[in-house]
């Protein structure tokens, strides 16, 4: 038989999804990218008024919330909701509690005094779709009275590795900050959480935010034989429509288009034995082996792939793809140069003697 608090818990979920399912029907635009959209969600427990709040946050299949359940109730009350953002506050707007899932992250935020945000919390996630992860964490003071932040125990699934990122802390003669996370890495993909916390010095308000960020992007490095073999990579438009791109990389270091589904496209081959920059921005020339790029029409969603020669037999194989941002306009056709992915611009990075601009 289910605890009370398991009951309530539930309860609280299923009118969440209730409401929000009666706002948003059925195929509305996504607005997460893949690596977010793929968590499901994540819960997190926040020290809170001198107890502790969880909240339990869940996405759809096309990345929008589709759920927030509070435990306890009480403590603060839905004042508004959209696909990708919910907001609570208590009545007299001195705690709040706002949660945001857009892009290439996915957020838990609270803002109380400091003294009130003071203690442990946890956080949990099925980061790579593979099993959940785990971080317990503690807000502090220091001597001075500005904010702490530490990492305590981590458990991971199997292929799943994690690291541990600072602590640090900073301030300056309106706030002080601190900050620590956990970077998260599995079969060339990571994802990073930060954990961090602001307060002003004037009086004592301060907010902790608890983010979880993934782009989709991927990096592989091994000789061609290790690399070799079939690859598909998928997606979903910001209507909702499943994507997906089938390709492999030959023995002899070609990377081949083989399909693409779910929605017109255009793809072209990337000319070998050119260098340049990596798409990804990094400084880094190379000498291009082979490459991909695959642009569903009228849509900013695609991805680009290429392999690059590392000139000591080992090679390098990177996916980068786009999705999401659907609520900002920024995944509706547009040519979109922004930092949450990659612009069509890529193209000239990679290859600066030839220059396919993909039209929607």
């Amino acid at each position: 038989m289910a605890s009370p608090t398991r009951r309530l818990a539930s309860t609280v979920l299923i009118v969440g999804l209730a409401l929000l399912l009666l706002a948003f029907p059925a195929g509305a635009a996504a607005d997460s990218n893949n690596p977010i959209t793929q968590t499901g969600g994540m819960s997190a427990t926040l020290p809170l008024l001198g107890t502790t709040l969880t909240v339990d946050v869940t996405l759809d299949g096309v990345g929008n919330i589709s759920g927030v359940a509070l435990n306890p109730t009480g403590t603060v009350s839905q004042t508004s909701a959209d696909k990708s953002v919910v907001k609570f506050s208590n009545s007299g707007g001195t705690v709040k509690v706002t949660v945001r899932a857009s892009g290439d992250h996915m957020a838990i935020k609270a803002k109380a005094k400091l003294d009130d945000l003071l203690g442990a919390g946890s956080w949990s996630a099925n980061v790579f779709g593979t099993g959940s992860a785990t971080v317990k964490y503690t807000v502090g003071k220091d001597g001075s009275g500005d904010p702490t932040v530490s990492i305590g125990t981590i458990t991971t699934p199997g292929g799943v590795s994690a690291t541990k990122l600072g602590p640090k802390s900073g301030s300056d003669a309106t706030r002080a900050w601190a900050f620590a996370g956990v970077s998260f890495a599995s079969n060339g993909f990571t994802k990073r959480l930060t954990i961090s916390v602001s307060a002003k010095k004037s009086d004592g308000s301060a907010r902790l935010a608890i983010v979880l960020s993934g782009r989709d992007k991927q990096k592989l490095t091994g000789t061609l034989a290790q690399l070799a073999g079939d690859r598909v990579w998928n997606a979903k438009l910001c209507g909702g429509t499943a994507v997906s791109v089938a390709y492999h990389v030959a023995s002899d270091g070609t990377v081949v288009f083989d399909k693409a589904t779910g929605a017109p496209y255009k793809e072209q081959d990337l000319k070998a034995g050119g260098k340049g920059k990596d798409a990804d921005k990094t400084s880094k020339t190379h000498e291009l082996v082979s490459g991909i790029v695959v642009h569903f029409t009228k849509t900013n969603v695609g991805l680009i792939v290429w392999l690059k020669s590392n000139g000591d037999g080992t090679y390098t194989l990177k996916v980068l793809g786009r999705s999401g941002h659907c609520g900002d306009g920024k995944g509706k056709g547009h040519r979109h140069h922004g930092h949450h992915g990659w612009s069509w611009g890529a193209w000239h990075r990679l290859h600066g003697d030839r220059k396919p601009q993909p039209k929607p």
